[in-house]
């Protein structure tokens, strides 16, 4: 694949996708922060006596549950909207379609 020539160096702020990744990825360490501060009463500190090594794997055990969960999450929008396809009439079609957003829109984080 050939990339096309392009000059980024003195064009920094010209990535919008890492733009806004990063502005999401700071709100939700912010958000963190505040949980954090709210349950132990003081903001994370590496000073503190935690085996790091082990919080990160139990954290990364959890991000993979939580990354299958949402695999199977979007197969059940595609076997709904698959099943939208089947129906004739548009109130069937429209609550298929109501069913598949509300997967696709749960806000709850369980905090």
């Amino acid at each position: 694949m050939n990339k096309p020539n392009m000059n980024y160096e003195n064009k920094p702020h010209e990535f919008p996708i890492t733009e806004k990744s990063l502005e999401d990825v700071k709100r939700v360490m912010d958000l963190q922060d505040d949980f954090g501060i709210r349950k132990y009463g003081k903001p994370l500190d590496n000073k503190d006596n935690y085996n790091w090594r082990e919080m990160k794997l139990q954290e990364l055990a959890d991000l993979i549950k939580y990354d299958y969960c949402e695999h199977l999450d979007k197969l059940e929008v595609v076997r709904i909207l698959n099943g939208a396809l089947q129906v004739l009439h548009a109130e069937t079609k429209d609550t298929y379609i109501r069913f598949a957003l509300e997967i696709l829109t749960k806000t709850n984080t369980g905090k």
